[in-house]
């Protein structure tokens, strides 16, 4: 039975962009060879940058309100101990306290993002193989999720081929097949 199909590669990867910026490097060309982890793109990761020095400075103000709000607390405990103000201003005090410990925390996730979104800027390799696609250029603004890179690896093919029915009735699982690729 002569049939034809397309070989392709079982696993390919497509490096896609994870945060929205402008395209800085792409490190590898097509038909290089890339090992996993290898870094293949930087993205402009300047206002990431900024985004966590705002946010560590947020947490950073956050911090001394609890400590203020702390201070009150054990200020306010002593006055209600002797006598000097109502268990009503201590239990504001403590509600104060809370919500600066709460801020606080909301500011060290926000920073904790905003460290995140600036790793986020430099793409690695998913799997090792060879880049196939290259379909930006450094210099191009990409969206988040956009394909930047296609790698495949070629240690692992398949055919893919279509048949009729007729030649599907003259195959079985298992049989042998001898396989010529055009331009090889």
């Amino acid at each position: 039975v002569d049939i034809s199909g397309t070989v392709r590669a079982t696993r390919t990867a497509f490096v896609k962009a994870k945060v929205a910026s402008e395209v800085r490097e792409i490190a590898v060309r097509e038909g290089d060879a890339v090992r996993q982890g290898q870094v293949l793109v930087r993205q402009d990761g300047s206002e990431f940058d900024w985004r966590v020095r705002q946010a560590d400075q947020q947490a950073q103000a956050a911090r001394a309100q609890v400590e203020i709000a702390q201070r009150a607390l054990a200020n306010n405990k002593a006055l209600v101990a002797q006598g000097f103000i109502s268990a009503t201003a201590l239990e504001s005090s403590a509600s104060n306290e809370a919500g600066a410990q709460a801020s606080l925390q909301a500011a060290m996730a926000g920073a904790e993002l905003a460290r995140k979104a600036l790793a986020d800027a430099t793409l690695t390799a998913p799997i090792g193989g060879i880049v196939s696609q290259r379909l930006v250029q450094p210099g191009e603004r990409v969206g988040v999720d956009a394909r930047i890179l296609e790698i495949v690896d070629l240690s692992a093919l398949e055919i893919e081929i279509a048949l009729t029915p007729g030649d599907v009735a003259r195959l079985r699982v298992g049989q042998r097949a001898r396989v010529s690729v055009d331009g090889l």
